[in-house]
């Protein structure tokens, strides 16, 4: 019988209830203390390495029937739920099968997506072997929560890659979003796995070359000494698994993730570093998630990465920082790099602010904060953009934002969009209070008074969802018609 035929009906019986629970009995007599995680984890990894394993043994040994394959192996752990559950059994199984389904059998359903991508790629040659794994990883990290299949795609080709020994950086398993991190141990399981295989060596030749040492109908090239090894004594251990192998930039790129600035050495090497890790870099950048503080490294990793990149200049900087300005907080250390990298690039940004407020899907909150920023190097652009924010503003939040930052310009200009805007305004929470400070604030700035005040607009301004950055209120610059601040 073909080999991953016999895979097959293994991963057929230990997904259904009676092997689910031999499988389990197994893991538990192996342990010394009884750990339910722990069976689970181990459960979850066997299934997914004859996956795998069967996967990768359809494609050498029946390329045409590869798509049949994968999708009895989709059938099978789609349909995990059906196929474990039972009646009658004793509580603890049902609770153990439920406990399974809804942690580590979610993650093996996400992860099935990707080796599917990761075999497909590998058998139709759809990967290059000498691209850049950070270029790709870089590309799904910026789509994984926008086209979820095309990350993933993205994503099993780099598992291609990493068959034929391509590494990915230990960096990813901090930089990388959750998701993301979820497919990229998936992928480093199964190379470990392949890595221990003792029926080939690894990494893997090119899926023709394979096919070729494994024909039954033709004499076996020369293949390498470890090959050759494994093919004498099937049982020996083969070597320890080696795919996240840190070099001196690897070790130094952690330690953007250590917490606190990073040490001036390790800064100095990354930046003679250059391109090599330039995907990298603008990876960590554009993931507003890293600046939080309950981020890893503290949310010191990006500000890290923005002192690295304001002395490598590279063009896509600019692009990233403008699109973080809607996402981060005013008085923050990121936030305020970001700044002057954007005022110290001013030709550059300029440009490309104009650009993005342009674009029709920018939203009304990352608009306004390309407004903060123009609004301190040009401002006489300032009061043409936010009109045009006018029709794109829809919830009351973004249309009191709009009207603040109007009202900022002293624009008498404004005027009449300010009234139009209380109008459309009468049916929000803080309607009558709205409409009447806008009608006053209008006639003021009629009368040339730059400076709007009145009772109502500290009731205004606090009222709750109205900040259109996260936790602040808008920074524009309060200027003169002239362009000139005061």
């Amino acid at each position: 019988m073909e080999k991953y035929r016999e895979i097959m009906e293994e991963l057929d019986y230990i997904t259904d209830h009676e092997g689910f629970v031999e499988t389990c009995l197994d893991l538990r007599d192996s342990m010394y203390f009884y750990d339910k995680g722990l069976i689970l984890a181990g459960y979850a990894s066997s299934t997914e390495m004859l996956m795998s394993f069967a996967m990768f043994w359809a494609t050498l040994e029946a390329p045409e029937q590869t798509e049949e394959v994968f999708d009895e192996i989709a059938a099978i752990i789609g349909n995990l739920a059906d196929r474990l559950r039972a009646d009658d059994v004793a509580m603890d199984v049902a609770a153990l099968v439920e406990t399974f389904l809804q942690t580590t059998g979610w993650v093996l359903t996400q992860r099935f997506i990707v080796f599917r991508h990761m075999f497909e790629a590998y058998g139709t040659n759809d990967y290059s072997a000498t691209d850049s794994t950070d270029r790709l990883l870089g590309e799904a990290q910026a789509l994984v929560e926008k086209d979820n299949d095309k990350a993933a795609k993205i994503v099993g080709q780099v598992g291609a890659m990493a068959l034929r020994g391509a590494e990915i950086r230990p960096v990813w398993f901090y930089a990388a979003k959750p998701r993301l991190q979820m497919w990229l141990r998936g992928i480093l399981g199964a190379i470990q796995n392949f890595e221990v295989a003792a029926h080939f060596s690894f990494p893997v030749d090119t899926v023709e070359r394979e096919r070729q040492k494994w024909r039954t109908d033709t004499g076996k090239p020369v293949v390498d000494l470890k090959a050759f090894r494994n093919l004498r004594y099937p049982m020996m251990p083969a070597d320890t698994p080696d795919i996240l192998r840190r070099g001196e930039l690897d070790d130094d790129l952690l330690l953007l993730f250590a917490g606190g600035p990073l040490d001036t050495e390790a800064a100095e090497r990354l930046v003679m570093a250059g391109d090599s890790i330039k995907h990298v870099l603008l990876a960590v950048l554009s993931t507003e998630e890293l600046a939080e503080e309950d981020a890893p490294g503290g949310g010191w990793a990006p500000v890290n990465v923005m002192g690295l990149l304001e002395r490598l200049q590279y063009p896509e900087t600019v692009a990233i920082s403008l699109g973080l300005l809607g996402k981060i907080r005013a008085g923050t250390t990121l936030y305020t790099r970001v700044m002057e990298l954007l005022v110290n690039l001013e030709q550059e940004a300029v440009e490309e602010a104009v650009s993005r407020l342009k674009e029709d899907a920018i939203g009304v909150q990352d608009a306004l904060a390309i407004v903060d920023f123009l609004a301190r190097i040009r401002p006489a652009l300032v009061y043409p953009a936010l009109v045009n924010l006018l029709d794109k503003a829809a919830t009351w939040e973004e249309k009191l934002s709009v009207a603040r930052s109007l009202l900022q310009t002293g624009d008498a200009r404004a005027i009449p969009h300010l009234r139009r805007l209380g109008v459309s305004l009468s049916g929000s929470p803080y309607g009558g209070l709205v409409k009447e400070f806008l009608h006053v604030a209008a006639r003021q700035l009629r009368d040339g008074n730059r400076r709007v005040t009145g009772t109502a607009s500290g009731h205004i301004w606090r009222a709750e969802g109205f900040h259109h950055q996260r936790g602040r209120s808008p920074q524009v610059a309060s200027y003169s018609r002239s362009g000139r601040g005061f």
